[in-house]
């Protein structure tokens, strides 16, 4: 499942971003405020191209991300695109692509197309991994989402299925989660991969 995620999001997003205007490329991102649109395109075609040379020392860290963007700070964006392209096809031949690769390009996509102000990810795309993430980051937690019950556990949860798989990578606040539907709110700091917003964010 996951080889095919990051494909589909390496396709969209080149497809997306490929001839940018300077003044799109220099916009911020609202989900990552320390970066660019045009930093964040570094970032992708960074993390693929160490993990096709085998360079993962150090990932995921910040260090490791900050790498990526000030190596590739003077190569134009459609360059980057290239390059992601020539490392996309590298990783296509390996046996299997770490996960975490594929929903960090997934949800940088959706990072994107917010800060282009484009239409929403598709939500073909990112609904098989709130199916597979929800069990997994809230145990004990049945989410009642308009795609059904995700989870079992004597704690419930109704929220928007794409606000949660947002929440899951740090994209919401903890204000923008605790309000949602909870019956006991004790599991939220198990939700995030990452830390949630210092902000509320709303896309």
């Amino acid at each position: 499942m996951f080889e095919e995620i990051y494909r589909e999001a390496r396709q969209r997003i080149v497809g997306l971003t490929m001839g940018l205007s300077a003044e799109e490329l220099s916009r911020t991102v609202p989900a990552c405020p320390e970066w660019t649109v045009h930093q964040l395109l570094a970032h992708l075609s960074g993390a693929a191209s160490d993990l096709a040379g085998g360079r993962m020392d150090g990932a995921p860290s910040d260090e490791w991300t900050a790498r990526h963007v000030a190596e590739r700070a003077d190569v134009p964006a459609d360059d980057l695109l290239e390059q992601w392209n020539a490392s996309g096809d590298r990783i296509a031949e390996m046996s299997r692509i770490p996960y975490q690769l594929a929903l960090d390009a997934l949800t940088h996509e959706a990072d994107l197309r917010a800060a282009l102000r484009r239409e929403r990810l598709p939500d073909s795309a990112w609904q098989p991994t709130l199916v597979w993430i929800t069990p997994r980051r809230l145990s004990g937690v049945a989410v009642k989402t308009e795609l059904g019950v995700l989870g079992n556990g004597p704690i419930t949860l109704e929220a928007d299925g794409y606000e949660l798989w947002r929440a899951f990578f740090g994209r919401r606040s903890r204000r923008q989660v605790r309000a949602w539907g909870w019956s006991d709110p004790s599991p939220i700091d198990q939700l995030p991969f990452f830390p949630f917003r210092g902000t509320d964010l709303v896309e």
